[in-house]
């Protein structure tokens, strides 16, 4: 009798060998992102993408608006950009040699408007942004005597009181500068770009000069037409107060009385009361001969005063 075969007892390595590969197995990373649809609602989903489509486009800028902005860092009182040339170069005259010498900026430059001055005068200025350092070029223009325009630069000459000029917003007095601007000859399209900033900068420069004459006439005239009538209005209250100073005459003899400004109690007489609109005129008219006696040691200075000025308003 053959003796029967045991059954084999080994283990079964494939079912091990397969649990062993799945235990060493790395893990699937999670993409979250991918994932984030599926944890919100079909309302909530509805709601970003409304959402998005209501937001406005981020504004455009040009690029006059770019550089503004740009210029402005540099000099806030720039307002708007009227010309401008994509390269120039920075000249300095030097009296020592008489020669032209590189100042070291370069870049593009600006014909630009500023805001107006202490006085209402239009102003304005060439500014030139480095492209080699950080020292920018910025001076004012402040007439037409002081720009020249030759075959190879435009030549500004700085003014003794400029407050603003120059590179890095320090320069000496007196100092002459020359841009030369960048132009190709035709048929490019800088052809003329040397000639139309030059003569931009000459009309400024002119038109900066008037507008600073006529301001200064102008504040001249409003000090001079104006003095009588501030007179009375800046006297503060509680100041002793001249007829001189009240009337506006040079007479030796008002010097000795004087008047203390102040509101009208209930013990003042009527005649007071009377002449009180003298105070509120603009034109006050000048009054008769001087008083040849003085009031009386006790009596009623103020009354004694305002009657002397209406008898001299009805003489006269």
């Amino acid at each position: 009798m053959t003796p029967r075969k045991g059954r084999d007892r080994r283990p079964n390595n494939h079912n091990h060998n397969h649990s062993h590969n799945n235990h060493h197995q790395p893990p699937q990373p999670s993409d979250y992102e991918s994932d984030t649809p599926y944890y919100f609602s079909d309302t909530q989903q509805q709601q970003q993408q409304a959402a998005a489509e209501t937001l406005p486009p981020p504004p455009t800028r040009s690029n006059e608006e770019l550089n503004l902005s740009v210029l402005r860092r540099h000099n806030p009182a720039i307002t708007s950009i009227l010309s401008l040339a994509p390269y120039a170069v920075v000249y300095v005259f030097s009296p020592e040699t008489r020669q032209w010498e590189k100042s070291g900026v370069e870049g593009g430059m600006f014909v630009c408007q500023l805001t107006q001055g202490s006085l209402g005068e239009e102003r304005y200025g060439v500014f030139v942004l480095n492209r080699r350092g950080l020292n920018n070029f910025d001076i004012r223009l402040t007439g037409g005597e002081n720009v020249e325009i030759t075959d190879e630069f435009v030549i500004l000459k700085t003014d003794d009181d400029d407050d603003h000029n120059a590179v890095g917003g320090e320069a000496p007095s007196s100092q002459i500068y020359g841009l030369w601007i960048y132009s190709e000859p035709p048929p490019n399209s800088t052809a003329e770009t040397r000639t139309l900033n030059a003569q931009v900068i000459k009309e400024c420069a002119v038109h900066a000069g008037e507008s600073l004459k006529l301001a200064r006439e102008r504040a001249e005239a409003e000090r001079q037409n104006g003095h009588p009538q501030e007179m009375y209005s800046s006297v503060p209250m509680g100041r002793q107060m001249s007829l001189k100073e009240l009337f506006g005459q040079q007479r030796a003899q008002d010097d000795e009385w004087s008047v203390k400004v102040h509101s009208r109690g209930p013990a003042e007489p009527e005649q007071q009361q009377q002449q009180q609109p003298f105070w509120g005129q603009t034109q006050v008219p000048a009054p008769g001969p001087a008083p040849a006696t003085q009031t009386q040691a006790g009596g009623d200075v103020l009354g004694e005063l305002f009657r002397r000025a209406g008898l001299a308003y009805q003489s006269g």
